[in-house]
């Protein structure tokens, strides 16, 4: 089962009062709700591929309206094969377009948006219809909700927005989308519109995710770092036999020879490490920095040497 799924059959379980209610079931009409006159008869036709969706919308009219849908289904041609959806409604039609205003005149959208609780429904309603989201496992934190009407669009992310959600509106196919990318962002929303239970799951499964994320990046950071440490040691380790062959270490300073030996007895160690080995062997204290200028002038020499072969 889908993430947004489990998210829809949550939100499909939620009991309200009569206005949110209605908010809930005006977002259904704008967003997926179409309009047949046939024979001078009106007729409401709700579309939808998940049965969640279609029992919450059966249930948001008979409650409201006290009123019978026609039921029907068909395949979608398409790879994925999933039953298509149809509710029609012929009974109240003028009620049910008067209440809920589907050509979305702006001034019925604000009357049925006046309260933080209608304003949550109506979002909820817009998930419901047209709303999806990434599960958390993925990483790719995203939810969004489409339609194909621009002020439409203009008004849910104008809704979001209000809960300072960072909505954003971009163009897809042939609609739009308001879409969210902040976890945080996500996990707010869900709970608003009313998946509490199901915040838990995300939060728990984003949390777990993004603390195994900060474990590899701290582990591969150390790798990272134990491979310079290996790297730089082998390099001085190849300089310093270089030196030790082709220079006569009498003329070499104490300094210079001291800093060797303890990288020879020493061939894994990191340059921090080696400064208290330093202390250890010598009895004498030394910064990293200061051991570091030792192992430059070693390279230095055995560039050199490699150089002066180089020139013969």
């Amino acid at each position: 089962m889908s993430f947004a799924k489990m998210v829809k059959e949550e939100l499909a379980t939620i009991n309200k009062m009569q206005d949110e209610q209605l908010s809930e079931l005006a977002a259904f009409m704008h967003l997926n709700v179409e309009l047949e006159i046939k024979n001078h008869e009106k007729m409401l036709w709700f579309k939808t591929t998940n049965p969640t969706v279609a029992r919450r919308f059966l249930t948001l009219v008979k409650t409201l309206y006290k009123t019978d849908a026609t039921l029907m289904t068909s395949q979608e041609h398409n790879f994925k094969k999933k039953n298509s959806i149809h509710i029609g409604i012929k009974e109240n039609v003028d009620q049910i377009l008067s209440e809920h205003d589907l050509f979305y005149e702006q001034e019925n959208l604000e009357l049925l948006t006046q309260t933080v609780e209608t304003k949550t429904a109506y979002l909820r309603g817009c998930f419901l219809s047209s709303g999806s989201v990434n599960h958390p496992k993925t990483g790719e934190y995203h939810l969004e909700i489409y339609s194909d009407n621009p002020t439409k669009m203009v008004f849910i992310q104008r809704l979001m927005n209000e809960f300072n959600l960072n909505a954003k509106i971009t163009q897809r196919r042939n609609g739009y989308i308001a879409y969210l990318k902040e976890a945080e962002c996500i996990a707010d929303f869900l709970r608003y519109i009313g998946a509490v239970e199901t915040v838990f799951l995300y939060d728990d499964i984003r949390i777990k995710r993004d603390f195994n994320n900060s474990i590899n990046r701290v582990i591969n950071m150390e790798l990272a770092n134990e491979k310079k440490v290996i790297q730089a040691a082998s390099e001085q380790i190849e300089d310093i036999e270089i030196i030790e062959k082709k220079i006569d270490l009498n003329t070499l300073s104490d300094k210079i020879i001291k800093a060797m030996n303890l990288r020879k007895k020493y061939p894994d160690t990191s340059l921090s490490e080696l400064t208290t080995l330093y202390l250890k062997e010598y009895q004498e204290t030394i910064s990293k920095s200061g051991l570091n200028h030792r192992y430059m002038k070693i390279k230095e020499l055995a560039n050199q040497v490699r150089n002066d072969e180089n020139g013969r």
